[in-house]
């Protein structure tokens, strides 16, 4: 199954080395696919361009619903299920998808998976004296592609498909030398650091307030522990996948100083006041609630700042015949004065004679 993400990787990054091979860069060179590789990440994330904005969307109205999601912890403190519910209600309110904030990272995160499998199978053919064509054609890689990509290296000792946790005889086998590998990690994984952090600093500088409590304390631990374990990450992957962290994280800082600068956040709007969950169906004081059919209460709608209809004015917004105060309501009896009776039953003057 995980094959058809491989070979989709694979073949997206094949189009782009065609491309600089055809405009006179070495097929076998380091260049030539270190430049594959950026531009690998470049198409996935102009791709994925429209979901970063709806993710910055998300975060700005996270931040938004911040201080009344603190109103609903406060008020339900003591009952979890009245909280979880209400927050449900708020969300469902403002049209809020959680999904929105996670779908970017959610789909780099393949991507990545599958050009570390692909380097890795790569370098893993050059511990093999006579591979088999199966082997080297896997992924979509033609036999001469694969041995052109097992034997690129970059300042010619840092193979692409080696890491440093490798042994001396598969960094032999790729060409390369520990210490030019070595050196060349390091100022990708310094240069990558950086531009996370960064990012992370642009990110708390286009917030209109910054977060406080829990919030606060998790984004200062962000701040620091993101660039760490991207400094970690030399130990671990082959250049070819720290060179499209490299890309990443640093397209990364652009593109939040891009949102930054082009598409400030505005001031919170009064509507970060509005009642909590239920509360917002409430009639305002002193405002009758609107009743539906047999005398059914409806608090999804109200009459807003304008006085509560009467009988005589209500036909009237309809366009009927206006009714009198003294006409009977549906059901009820008419009322009649004091000491008269209906005209069918009043005595007529030949009873009186008699």
């Amino acid at each position: 199954m995980l094959d058809v993400l491989y070979t989709a990787v694979s073949w997206v990054l094949l189009r782009w080395h065609q491309l600089f091979t055809a405009i006179g860069l070495d097929k076998a060179g380091g260049l030539n696919w270190a430049l594959s590789i950026i531009f690998l990440v470049i198409t996935a994330r102009l791709l994925l361009f429209r979901l970063f904005v709806k993710q910055v969307k998300y975060q700005r109205h996270m931040q938004m619903m911040q201080p009344r999601l603190q109103k609903i912890r406060e008020k339900y403190k003591d009952d979890r299920a009245a909280m979880q519910r209400e927050m449900m209600a708020l969300q469902q309110e403002e049209g809020f998808n959680p999904l929105s904030g996670c779908l970017p990272l959610f789909l780099q995160f393949p991507i990545f998976i599958a050009l570390y499998h692909v380097l890795r199978h790569i370098a893993n053919t050059g511990l093999v004296e006579h591979p088999s064509d199966r082997i080297l054609t896997l992924y979509s890689f033609t036999a001469e592609q694969t041995h052109d990509a097992a034997s690129a290296r970059l300042f010619g000792g840092a193979p692409l498909a080696g890491r440093l946790l490798d042994s001396n005889l598969l960094l032999q086998q790729l060409g390369g030398t520990r210490a030019t590998l070595s050196a060349t990690i390091l100022v990708l994984v310094l240069i990558s650091a950086g531009a996370t952090f960064t990012t992370q600093r642009l990110a708390r500088a286009g917030m209109m307030t910054q977060p406080e409590g829990t919030a606060a304390t998790v984004q200062r631990l962000m701040l620091y522990a993101i660039p760490l374990f991207t400094l970690g990450s030399g130990l671990f992957f082959p250049l070819g996948v720290l060179i499209y962290w490299f890309a990443s994280n640093t397209w990364t800082m652009f593109q939040q100083l891009y949102i930054n600068k082009y598409h400030p956040q505005k001031p919170a709007e009064a509507s970060a006041e509005r009642p909590l969950g239920n509360e917002a169906l409430k009639p305002p004081p002193g405002a009758k609630p609107v009743r539906g059919p047999r005398g059914a209460t409806s608090l999804t709608k109200f009459p807003a700042a304008a006085p509560t209809a009467t009988e005589d004015t209500a036909p009237a917004a309809t366009g009927a015949a206006p009714l009198s105060r003294n006409a009977p309501r549906p059901g009820q009896r008419p009322a009649r004065p004091a000491g008269k009776r209906p005209p069918g039953n009043r005595p007529s003057q030949a009873k009186k004679r008699r």
